[in-house]
């Protein structure tokens, strides 16, 4: 199913809002129209910023946005469950850029709430 363009934009617009000074302005840098990727194994995904050889995408099966290396334009790596807001995602790249390395987390706690569980066979 895709994530309609729309609804991203407005969690883009709402992170925006919640950014930091600093947060805007590596934003500034790194943001590109969103474009829709390969999420290996998972579909397609909408990617909002490349720094380097990392992506910022929203990741519409857990509802946020996370940070994947990609070596081939149009796809994106590595699955992430975090569940971050994109100002969250940028403080993540600033964290990473400040201390030369790679910091996590990969990974977030459960978030409380009803899910549908859906299995095929």
């Amino acid at each position: 199913m895709r994530f309609p363009e729309e609804l991203l934009w407005d969690h883009i617009n709402d992170g925006w809002s919640r950014m930091s000074f600093r947060q805007r302005k590596l934003w500034d840098v790194i943001k590109r129209m969103p474009e829709e990727w390969e999420l290996s194994g998972y579909g397609p995904c909408w990617v909002v910023a490349l720094i380097g050889e990392v992506v910022i995408y929203y990741n519409h099966f857990e509802s946020g946005f996370n940070r994947s290396r990609w070596s081939q334009f149009g796809v994106v790596e590595r699955y992430q469950s975090l569940q971050d807001g994109l100002e969250d995602a940028v403080q993540r790249q600033l964290n990473e850029i400040d201390a030369g390395c790679g910091l996590g987390p990969w990974t977030s706690g459960p978030i409380a709430g009803e899910y549908v569980v859906k299995y095929s066979r």
